[in-house]
């Protein structure tokens, strides 16, 4: 067995005659299995229940009653064109602007807003097709009964869109099972397809973000990272972003009183280029290295925001809670009374910028990698003299002696305004 790297879902595609069409759609729910797994996570893939909380079960429990309720009420067609979307932030509203008719896909309701695509025998399969995904094991996953059960969903699905005259569709990633089962079924009806983008990327690699017909980025230093990697440029869209409409016009805040700490988290699945198993102590170094870079100079006490995806008792375990004070509050709160924040890679960055507060990158790296295994990118990775950024903590400590501040041009470089919903329906 020769291999660049060993990987499960790799070893399946080369060495069995398991449909490997069948193994892409489900690579994201065939990763969590193995590799989304213990206590730092919120709710880790190997817990009873899919790794879902029983709150978060019964919440998925409404939203399906809910969502079957709508359905059994026929829904409504209108002569209005058509679109699918769960994309992130305002899209859908400013799509409705437009006079277009919104659906939200099955897997994705909203209550109250949306129309949500299907009918009662549709949506039955649905159901025990979700069942599986949310429940069931890698071995199932990976079974002939299985994928039976999969290909009869997905053609009752395709003809119910073609009946419905669905002419488009925006989706918020490629890697997700039931993005990739849209992507693929509007493939089959030659309808145009969106990947509208739901966060600075981590990585910019041609892996990612690659099976729509379109990619409708926020600004045009995105698109100008992803042409660097050779992506066509033709297939990327400039919109802008809804929510961000204009340009902040404030001085930014940048003093030591309130300092708001954003948390190093590890990937809950895997890249498509590479497997990256990150080491979780890594989470816990980054935090014992700020605090000890802050306490150096006189500070005691600063708030912490771990990721929505961790588990806070699990950092409660290592960290120093007389230093680290839990911040809950809604993120726009949060940054609106921060007078400084320091972090990783995040969309938190430009997020700070907008609510008028600076942000120092602080990304520790070992051979040019860093604590979860990537190589750093822009604006994260020195390259930008607008985004001062630290790879260890002597850096860091000099740029907070500095009071280095943040160009806040940078948010014109990703985020254009005011915000055209036209790149996408000039298309449809």
């Amino acid at each position: 067995m020769e291999m660049e790297q060993f990987s499960l879902f790799d070893y399946l595609k080369d060495n069995t005659e398991i449909d490997k069409s069948k193994l892409d759609l489900l690579k994201s729910e065939l990763d969590r299995r193995i590799y989304f797994y213990g206590e730092h996570f919120k709710y880790p893939k190997e817990r009873s229940g899919g790794g879902r909380s029983v709150k978060s079960r019964a919440k998925d429990l409404l939203k399906d009653i809910y969502a079957g309720f709508f359905l059994s009420k026929g829904g409504r067609k209108t002569n209005k064109k058509n679109i699918l979307s769960n994309a992130y932030f305002s899209v859908n509203d400013e799509l409705a602007k437009q006079n277009f008719n919104v659906f939200r896909p099955m897997h994705k309701p909203i209550p109250g807003e949306y129309l949500i695509a299907g009918n009662l025998g549709v949506y039955k399969n649905f159901l025990k097709i979700n069942h599986y995904i949310r429940e069931s094991d890698f071995k199932y996953l990976i079974s002939e009964e299985f994928f039976a059960q999969l290909d009869s969903f997905i053609d009752q699905l395709t003809d119910y869109y073609r009946s419905m005259n669905i002419t488009s569709l925006i989706v918020y990633n490629d890697t997700l099972f039931f993005e990739l089962v849209n992507i693929e079924i509007f493939k089959r009806l030659k309808k145009p397809s969106f990947i509208f983008l739901h966060g600075l990327p981590v990585t910019y690699n041609t892996y990612d973000n690659n099976q729509t017909d379109y990619f409708v980025v926020w600004g045009k230093k995105i698109k100008e990272n992803y042409v660097n990697v050779g992506f066509d440029p033709d297939k990327i869209l400039i919109s802008g972003h809804p929510f961000y409409k204009k340009p902040p016009d404030v001085k930014l805040r940048n003093n030591l009183d309130d300092i708001l700490v954003l948390s190093k988290p590890l990937d809950v699945g895997q890249s498509k280029d590479k497997v990256r198993l990150g080491d979780r102590g890594n989470s816990i170094i980054y935090l014992y290295s700020i605090e000890k870079i802050l306490k150096s100079l006189g500070i005691r006490r600063v708030r912490l925001r771990i990721h929505p995806q961790d588990n806070i008792n699990w950092y409660y375990k290592f960290i120093n809670r007389d230093f680290f004070a839990i911040d809950r509050d809604p993120l726009r709160m949060s940054l609106g009374k921060s007078t400084l924040v320091i972090g990783p890679t995040s969309t938190v960055f430009l997020e700070a910028i907008y609510y008028g507060v600076n942000y120092l990158v602080y990304e520790p790296t070992v051979s040019g990698l860093d604590l979860s295994g990537y190589s750093l990118t822009p604006p994260f990775d020195g390259s930008d003299n607008k985004v001062p950024t630290a790879n260890d903590e002597e850096s860091l400590k000099l740029l907070l002696k500095e009071k280095a501040l943040v160009d806040r041009t940078i948010f014109n470089d990703y985020i254009d305004t005011p915000f055209n919903i036209r790149v996408i329906t000039d298309r449809i």
